[in-house]
């Protein structure tokens, strides 16, 4: 009992393990995909934004049918892991992977927006 160190001589620290800032600091969130592709739309659509309304099109008709058209590519990737589609979209500067519907559909609403903020005609159906 000689090597034990004495119970009552002061009062135990709140925090034993002192909390070491980390030299690197963890993205909030995840910026690129295990492969390597980058998952931020936003800054893949700053990159290939669209030139014309015809582009615009072609862009929103690939991303609803999941097809390649026009400047705009579409390779499908398989399936997450918890079962939604993924998709590589290729334009003509550079690629971002599309993991969900989520972020497909936030896609095509930031496209909606840019049409307008452009003031480009209106999409018509047929």
């Amino acid at each position: 009992m000689v090597d034990a160190p004495p119970l009552w001589d002061s009062e135990p620290d709140s925090n034993p393990f002192p909390h070491k800032p980390s030299q690197q600091q963890k993205p909030e969130y995840r910026d690129r995909y295990r492969n390597g592709f980058p998952t931020d739309v936003l800054e893949w659509l700053k990159q290939n934004e669209p030139d014309d309304f015809a582009e615009l099109m072609d862009l929103r008709k690939s991303l609803y049918a999941r097809r390649t058209k026009g400047k705009y590519r579409i390779r499908l990737a398989g399936l997450t892991s918890i079962g939604e589609q993924k998709m590589l979209l290729t334009g003509p500067t550079s690629a971002v992977l599309i993991l969900s519907d989520k972020a497909r559909h936030f896609l095509l609403r930031t496209l909606c927006r840019l049409r307008r903020a452009r003031r480009w005609q209106p999409i018509r159906y047929r």
